[in-house]
């Protein structure tokens, strides 16, 4: 599930980030060609007049007295300009280009084949080109001759602009942005990967406690439900006897379910601290006297075992969730009045420091072991002395002192040495009204 959830996520966020990507990629890419494409239509339909002299032009292969004209336009790009008649002959070119005679001659036959416009290439360069009817002034000579331009004939400016540069350069910007797109993904996609898998962890983890805890308290209850059911068919299996014959039997499924009684009080506990994350209700708490309280309830267990319990509290007044406060105190001091030896001792210590309130609870005892103290506040976890010597333990206690701790902001240190001592040390924010 987790699984599927972590590839559904990367695919949604890659995808989202790849159709960004290509939308900004394609609004440069078309920005760029509609603004070259401008320029090329605006270059191509600068308007020009021509003065012809004379009336006469001429444009033949054979002959050296062509009317040609050589000038730059700055500004214009590469380009050349051809004078047509009506059926598409040149009768004047306007070029500053080293072209031969014979090749505006077949840019002025394509053209007048394809007067919509287009593209032609010539000497490795491509052509755009424009085909309009001419604007042109005529000062007319006293000679006739036998090509001449008269005021009423029909003549069409041809107009050819080199765009090799532009298309190439559109071209280069394409693959830069097809690899940098690319580049940009892979970029993203690992940033995404690694994001994910880190965001992802907690709730990997929280999916594993949960599975690990549905197993454990599975197997909890599998306990007292067994010598439940065996001891009933002990009870079927011998009706003739008498109730009293039969008490060894009640009592075992009397403790039974005292057992599973006790279990599932404590899940209900850990799924109300599970569901109550962040609802708190914060209140000004006289700390001392509440934990003086707490300590006042379980003085019967602890006289009843000759503990000695030694308290050493400091006035304090804070701001917090007394209901919660209240069930951390219960639950560390009920853990003393069943782990500390008989005969032992139980230290309550309660002070400031800075803006941390501090509490130790530290008992003489069995200690915990060195392996065992990084997984006491597991769900479900006993040590092997636990489980041999303390039959109502269900190792639920520490893991929902540590969610309450985690909910008011604080921190919880533990520190035991084996057949010594253990003790506890629960650091919260210390906020005064």
């Amino acid at each position: 599930m987790i699984n599927q959830f972590r590839k559904r996520l990367i695919a949604m966020t890659t995808g989202f980030v790849a159709v960004i990507l290509i939308i900004a990629f394609s609004t440069i890419f078309m920005t760029t060609y509609l603004n070259q494409k401008s320029d090329t239509y605006e270059k191509l339909n600068q308007a020009e007049q021509l003065r012809i002299t004379g009336g006469k032009v001429t444009f033949d292969e054979k002959s050296d007295d062509a009317v040609e004209i050589n000038r730059i336009v700055t500004g214009a790009g590469v380009y050349f300009n051809m004078l047509v008649d009506k059926t598409g002959k040149p009768i004047m070119v306007d070029s500053a280009l080293k072209l031969s005679k014979k090749q505006y001659n077949k840019a002025a036959k394509h053209a007048w084949k394809q007067q919509e416009g287009g593209v032609i290439k010539m000497n490795g360069r491509e052509w755009q080109y424009i085909v309009a009817p001419a604007i042109a002034n005529f000062d007319y000579g006293s000679n006739d001759q036998d090509k001449e331009i008269r005021k009423n004939d029909e003549t069409y400016l041809m107009r050819f602009l080199d765009v090799t540069d532009a298309k190439k350069s559109l071209s280069s910007l394409a693959t830069t942005l097809v690899i940098v797109g690319l580049g940009l993904m892979l970029l993203f996609f690992l940033v995404i990967l690694f994001f994910t898998n880190r965001a992802i962890r907690p709730m990997e983890e929280a999916w594993k406690k949960q599975k690990q805890f549905i197993a454990d308290a599975s197997h909890e209850l599998k306990t007292p439900l067994s010598i439940i059911s065996t001891n009933v068919d002990v009870l079927y299996a011998s009706q003739e006897e008498t109730i009293s014959d039969q008490l060894k039997w009640l009592d075992n499924i009397s403790s039974g379910t005292k057992r599973m009684n006790g279990l599932v009080n404590k899940l209900l506990t850990v799924a109300k601290a599970d569901s109550s994350f962040d609802q708190l209700t914060l209140t000004n708490i006289q700390l001392d006297q509440l934990l003086a309280n707490a300590l006042t309830n379980y003085e019967t267990k602890f006289e009843e075992k000759g503990i000695t319990v030694n308290k050493k509290l400091m006035k304090l007044t804070a701001k917090t969730d007394e209901i919660m406060l209240q069930q951390l105190f219960d639950l560390f001091i009920d853990n003393a009045s069943k782990y500390t030896n008989k005969h032992g001792s139980f230290d309550v210590l309660l002070e400031a420091k800075g803006r941390e309130c501090v509490i130790v609870f530290r008992n003489t005892g069995d200690g915990i072991a060195k392996e065992d103290l990084p997984k006491i506040f597991d769900r479900f976890y006993r040590t092997n002395e636990v489980r041999q010597k303390y039959e109502g333990s269900y190792g639920l206690g520490l893991s929902i002192a540590q969610n309450i701790v985690d909910q008011l902001g604080g921190k919880i240190d533990v520190e035991s040495t084996v057949n010594e001592a253990t003790e506890f040390t629960i650091r919260l924010p210390l906020k005064r009204l």
